[in-house]
């Protein structure tokens, strides 16, 4: 597992419609969500990757601004190889983000081919703690090519998968899913039975926020 890069995809391109409010400008313990995790990410992965497209812009210019990230950021052409150099912010645009959210995974996915896991991130999850994130990591399990938190008995999010999944996500139709790239049968899921019950809820409506208090 020591040997293995990880990379962070982290996608923060949507309308934010129920919300209400652009969820990855929003702020989540005195930083935007797409900080916050983003902060988290780059402790366990090798390179992140943030997948911008509605006001991308606004998001470009909150990442690049963040002097926590030494100046590591890159805004690369829309499905360019990220940077090899170390541990590497890069935002890519998707300009077909209306059309869906797998549209901004494949667009992410083509930035992290070179990685053996990609951890896949929902933007609406800037609550879980750093120790989450290194106890997931260490799931990783050349027997299974997909790893994904459970808690009482309800899978949850993020997950992390593999380059063989990483080719299923690019090889799919614009209007495919990851839910049903994950009912291949060359999907080989491993349950990691957590106690971390944050993994079953997201923040996508201010009913969700207001219930977390």
């Amino acid at each position: 597992m020591s040997e293995s890069k990880i990379g962070g995809l982290l996608v923060s391109a949507g309308l934010s419609s129920r919300m209400g409010n652009f969820k990855p400008l929003m702020e989540y313990n005195g930083e935007t969500y797409v900080i916050g995790i983003t902060r988290k990410l780059i402790q366990v992965c090798s390179k992140v990757v943030i997948v911008t497209g509605f006001q991308k812009e606004k998001v470009e210019s909150t990442i690049n601004s963040q002097s926590a990230f030494g100046g590591q950021v890159l805004n690369l052409p829309t499905g360019r190889q990220g940077s090899q150099l170390g541990k590497v912010v890069s935002c890519v645009n998707n300009p077909d983000y209306e059309k869906g959210m797998f549209t901004s995974l494949q667009t992410g996915a083509k930035c992290l081919k070179d990685c053996d896991w990609v951890l896949y991130h929902f933007v609406d999850q800037p609550f879980h703690k750093e120790k989450f994130y290194e106890e997931l990591i260490l799931q990783a399990d050349d027997n299974y090519n997909w790893i994904q938190p459970v808690y009482n008995n309800k899978e949850g999010h993020p997950i992390m998968f593999n380059k063989r999944v990483i080719e299923l996500i690019l090889y799919g139709s614009q209007n495919a899913t990851l839910r049903l790239i994950g009912d291949l049968p060359a999907i080989k899921k491993k349950y990691w039975n957590c106690s971390y019950p944050n993994i079953l809820k997201d923040y996508d409506t201010p009913d969700d926020i207001s219930k977390s208090f």
